[in-house]
């Protein structure tokens, strides 16, 4: 037993390794905080190119460092081998301020400027790398998918897509509308504990964080966002891990005018508060099932792809 958990720790640590290598710690102030971010920069990075920028939100109680890891380095692989940047932004005392919805988290409860944040380490990145502000993209999971839809409301002439994993939308987001479009992922469990599929009030530790719309309130407001009226194609994904416990279903909703502008459903029946893909970071009774059918990185990455421009 003693040598299998050995084998099963010296796996882990291998993998963190791993997903750890090329990344790079950068440091500013923004509003007299020292905030800090992590950048993985692909192996064929040139300065005479410029390179979309994707940012990886970690969720409530989590870091940049673990969202790296928790993700196995995977968006660090597709960043080289389709030549984009990475970046890991660590939220103040492991939270977001995604908005108005309880201030039982250190950055909703002080305030704290993250949107502010977003636009600094855009401006820092800009300075340091050739960047492509037509094609920046942000995701996250849990606090981190409704931070991304703040940033996606309130810049949503920075932002041309995000991708939202086990998260809804809160209610005081739904109460303003972005400026541009801005098309959207959404990847979600039916069977969340922390996080309802159907809407109503986020519980964590018995301690209630706010009142979040359904995923298909949410899916509307950004279809009315994006103009898409046009059902394109609804999909099954092949049951590949009959051992998860989940089977997963995509939607795709369209801009007849514009084929850039996309909404996006991934529905993984019985799923829990989890990232496709990813570690079961926590045990199945508590977060639920992780689907494994398909990997959230890919199809976050491959969703934005698709709306890129050259």
């Amino acid at each position: 037993m003693n040598r299998f958990l050995f084998v099963f720790l010296l796996i882990l640590v291998t993998i963190a390794a791993k997903a750890q290598k090329g990344v790079e710690t950068v440091g500013l102030e923004v509003d007299g905080l020292e905030r800090y971010y992590m950048v993985y920069i692909p192996k064929t990075y040139e300065e005479n190119r410029n390179y979309p920028l994707v940012f990886i939100l970690h969720g409530g109680g989590g870091k940049a460092a673990g969202m790296i890891r928790f993700t196995c380095g995977r968006f660090n692989t597709l960043a080289d081998r389709d030549e984009f940047i990475a970046v890991y932004p660590n939220g103040y005392k492991k939270g977001w301020n995604d908005g108005d919805r309880d201030t039982l988290a250190a950055a909703r409860r002080l305030n704290i400027d993250d949107v502010g944040f977003f636009d600094a380490m855009i401006e820092d990145l800009d300075g340091k790398f050739s960047i492509d502000r037509n094609n920046i993209f942000a995701c996250g999971i849990s606090n981190g998918g409704f931070m991304v839809q703040r940033l996606a409301i309130e810049r949503s002439g920075v932002f041309k897509a995000i991708g939202v994993v086990a998260a809804n939308m809160s209610e005081d987001q739904q109460k303003t509308n972005p400026e541009n479009p801005v098309s959207v992922i959404f990847i979600c469990g039916t069977a969340d504990s922390l996080v309802p599929y159907s809407g109503g009030p986020v519980v964590v530790l018995n301690q209630n964080r706010g009142e979040m719309l359904s995923i298909d309130e949410g899916l509307e407001y950004w279809k009315q966002v994006n103009g898409c009226t046009k059902k394109a194609k609804v999909s099954t994904f092949e049951d590949v891990n009959k051992r998860d416990g989940s089977r997963a279903v995509k939607t795709v909703w369209r801009n007849p005018e514009n084929e850039l502008l996309k909404v996006v459903n991934i529905r993984i029946e019985n799923g829990g508060h989890t990232w496709p893909g990813a570690k079961q970071y926590l045990p199945r009774k508590l977060v639920g099932n992780v689907n494994g059918d398909f990997n959230g990185c890919d199809e976050i990455w491959d969703f934005f792809q698709s709306i890129k421009t050259n």
